[in-house]
């Protein structure tokens, strides 16, 4: 598989991204203040989105936010492909600078990336927008026409996957936290492989428990296993 990299681990967004212009960003903010449609902005004017490094949303980034970064990482090694440090990290800022958020989904791959890198600001800035994205009518109009349930849906996903860090793909339920800075507790119910789960997250701690066929089931934590017992509240602490 041929992949186009830059030196410094940026991957291209396709082959000849790297020779289009760049875009004078900060000059069409003081003009027309909101950019989100960068596209029909430059084609407005006269010129082609396709000339420039412009994207309308999160295009390249989606495959840090669909795919965990340790199997990504192996893959390009396993291609041969030398990766500097913190690459993952310079392609979210490389992007980030030339996207206009022209749909409401971009920001939410952008603020799960920005937290699954300590980004935690940025991070919740970008949630916040795409959080009140049609409360605020960010897209100049366009909740009138209907609400965005996609971003809805995509805000509840950063929020479980992300920010309590819940993950289902494998035998054993994973749970991770990395709640914003401000939020005090999250709490939810839900099904996995013929469990129901009761969790409790905080900045210091993890409550659970289960109800099920099975006397005791095994959770990982931040990496290290705990058994649980049906019925029985369980507590681990975060520090």
């Amino acid at each position: 598989m041929n992949i186009v990299m830059s030196e410094d681990g940026i991957l291209a967004q396709y082959d000849g991204y790297f020779d289009l212009k760049e875009l004078d960003w900060e000059t069409y903010r003081k003009q027309y203040e909101n950019i989100h449609r960068m596209d029909r902005i430059l084609k407005a004017e006269g010129k082609s989105p396709d000339e420039y490094k412009v994207a309308k949303q999160a295009d390249t980034l989606m495959t840090f936010y669909n795919l965990d970064t340790t199997e990504i990482s192996n893959i390009l090694q396993e291609l041969g492909y030398p990766l500097p440090d913190n690459y993952v990290h310079k392609n979210l800022e490389y992007y980030l600078q030339r996207t206009s958020h022209g749909s409401t989904l971009s920001r939410v791959v952008h603020a799960q990336l920005a937290n699954m890198l300590g980004e935690k600001h940025l991070s919740w800035t970008l949630y916040l927008d795409a959080l009140t994205s049609d409360y605020q009518d960010i897209q100049g109009g366009t909740t009138g026409e209907g609400i965005h349930t996609g971003v809805m849906a995509g805000t509840v996903l950063v929020a479980l996957n992300s920010y309590l860090g819940l993950n289902f793909s494998s035998e054993r339920l994973k749970i991770a936290p990395n709640l914003p800075e401000h939020w005090r507790k999250l709490s939810l119910n839900f099904h996995f492989r013929d469990n129901f789960y009761t969790l409790k997250v905080t900045p210091e701690y993890v409550k659970i428990v289960v109800d099920g066929r099975e006397g005791t089931v095994d959770v990982i934590v931040r990496g290290k296993e705990y058994t649980v017992k049906r019925g029985i509240w369980k507590e681990i602490p975060l520090h």
